[in-house]
């Protein structure tokens, strides 16, 4: 009995064996998928769609296009689901196809992913010029919408549309430009629009710039680097403001037009508290600087070499060590503290501030471009030049409007080394705690209860990780004043260079309690809505030299 006991156990034993054997090559490599067709994804970056499939054994899981990106790419048997999404947008003409490629034990099943294409405008190009007598200009673009649905807007009314052909999706519009009377010459934006869901989207931009009457080539120099003192400070120090002009020939200072734009943007400056009311601790100059022409582009030769990115950009970039060099045409001023503006002698919607300059340890020094957008007595030319030259070039204030995305770690890293070892971007931080926030005195004090104070996401462009202390403001859509976080770093600056004091919060608040009525009144007396917003100021990171 004992020997067939064994024998059947081992009987059983086998059996068993054999039987998970069987078991296990019985199981095949298969896939069960939820669709039938393929994956289509909408043309922005950031769109997705998820499949759900069931697979026997385990599983991996690829895609063969670097635009796209999955949420898993491997897995075990059952039921799994995958949410793929595109990295980018579609601008091209067509859609564009990928594919997500299953593996498992040898077995390979592949799904086509497709992303629509956008609406689209592609220019030939981006910026026109046409001499002063006018006369018909053709502009050629593609574009995937219908042309009962493109809406083409110019802002100049020298410019009328003749008529457009087609041909597919190629469009050849003609425009009748007018002759320029005036000496300086004049830009004209074109925006290729689309209305959606009761809003205009704007797709492309065109630049159309004029030469003046009088050509667009300086003869006479005489003239330049001659200063000119606008203001000499009653108050302290004396911090100094140095202003420029780019793009001006010699027959637009002789005339009188250099002189009325230098004495517009000072008075600009001025406008805004609590400028306005710390006016007296400044010294402000103008330096005559003649270009040989006084149009921006390609072939065209101007004193600071600006040049204005165009499209959908507000950029502009100069020749910073030329700026520099002209601003020692004034003499026995702290250059590690000047504030240089420069104004560019066009009507184009842009502005750009540079700081960070070394000399050999970081300076308060810094350039602020901006236009003379739409005419001199455009709010627009105010609004831009304070938000740059007094907003980013003197106070060092970040921007508080964003984009999207989420600020990258060394960005933000950057700005909290700007803001503990300078004392620069006091109007933006990286935290919601009411009790942390670089801001947190005024959410405390009662004086402020009224002014919309607060924790608000969305700062240095980006949408996610910074914030700033209010809804609006003069570093967001420039038709607010400076918010209370803002007019102290203002101050704060102003003590430092006039007075070389650092006044605490309470002097502050006194101080600013003053300015109550004014700004209230000046912020009550606007109509005009926001300009569109800017791209951020640069850190240059270099040495303040004229050489």
């Amino acid at each position: 009995m004992k020997y067939l006991h064994s024998a059947i156990q081992l009987i059983a034993i086998a059996i068993a064996i054999a039987f998970t054997s069987c078991s296990e090559d019985d199981v095949k490599p298969e896939f069960s998928f939820s669709i039938t067709e393929d994956i289509v994804l909408a043309s922005e970056a950031g769109s997705l769609s998820t499949i759900s499939f069931t697979s026997e054994l385990n599983w991996q899981a690829e895609v063969s296009a670097d635009w796209l990106t999955i949420s898993a790419t491997e897995g075990t048997a059952g039921t799994n689901a995958i949410t793929i999404m595109a990295l980018t947008e579609n601008d091209s003409d067509e859609s564009r196809i990928a594919s997500l490629i299953l593996t498992s034990e040898g077995l390979s099943r592949t799904i086509t992913i497709r992303q629509e294409t956008s609406d689209y405008v592609h220019l030939t190009q981006n910026v026109y010029q046409i001499d002063s007598e006018g006369g018909e200009l053709n502009i050629e673009f593609s574009t995937s919408i219908s042309a009962d649905k493109l809406m083409i807007i110019g802002n100049s009314s020298w410019i009328n549309q003749d008529s457009d052909s087609r041909a597919l999706t190629q469009y050849t519009l003609t425009l009748n430009v007018d002759p320029n009377p005036a000496v300086q010459s004049r830009v004209c934006s074109l925006y290729f629009v689309k209305e959606e869901s009761r809003q205009q989207i704007i797709l492309a931009t065109i630049a159309i710039i004029q030469e003046g009457s009088t050509g667009s080539e300086s003869t006479d120099y005489s003239e330049d680097g001659k200063v000119k003192t606008l203001q000499s400070a009653t108050i302290g120090n004396g911090i100094p403001i140095v202003l420029m002009g780019d793009g001006f020939i010699d027959a637009e200072i002789s005339n009188g037009t250099y002189d009325q734009t230098m004495e517009k943007a000072y008075e600009n400056l001025f406008t805004e508290e609590p400028f306005t009311s710390l006016k007296e601790y400044f010294d402000v100059y103008t330096v005559t600087a003649v270009s040989k022409n006084n149009i921006f582009g390609s072939g065209y030769e101007t004193a600071f070499g600006c040049s204005l990115e165009g499209g959908g950009s507000t950029l502009i970039t100069g020749e910073s060590f030329a700026v520099i060099s002209y601003t020692h045409c004034v003499k026995d001023i702290d250059y590690d503290k000047v504030l240089a503006v420069v104004i560019l002698n066009t009507n184009q919607y842009a502005g750009t501030t540079y700081y960070g300059f070394t000399n050999p340890d970081m300076t308060d020094f810094a350039i602020a471009y901006c236009p003379v957008i739409d005419s001199l007595e455009s709010e627009h030319f105010r609004e831009v030049l304070v938000h740059e030259a007094v907003g980013h070039g003197f106070a060092k204030l970040e921007d508080e409007y964003a984009y999207s995305n989420s600020i990258p770690k060394a960005e933000k890293e950057q700005i909290q080394n700007l803001q503990s070892q300078y004392g620069w971007a006091q109007n933006v931080d990286f935290t919601d705690d009411r009790s942390e926030v670089l801001w947190h005195q005024f959410l405390e004090n009662e004086n402020y209860g009224d002014e919309g104070l607060g924790i608000f996401e969305g700062a240095c462009t980006y949408a996610y990780g910074a914030y700033r202390p209010t809804e609006n403001s003069m570093m967001n859509e420039n038709n607010a004043g400076f918010n209370a976080p803002s007019r102290k770093a203002i101050y704060d600056r102003v003590m430092k260079d006039g007075t070389d004091t650092s006044p605490d919060f309470d002097t502050f608040v006194t101080f600013d309690l003053q300015t109550k009525q004014s700004r209230q009144r000046a912020v009550s007396s606007r109509t005009i809505s926001g300009g569109k917003p800017f791209a951020r100021p640069r850190f240059v990171g270099k040495p303040l030299s004229a050489k």
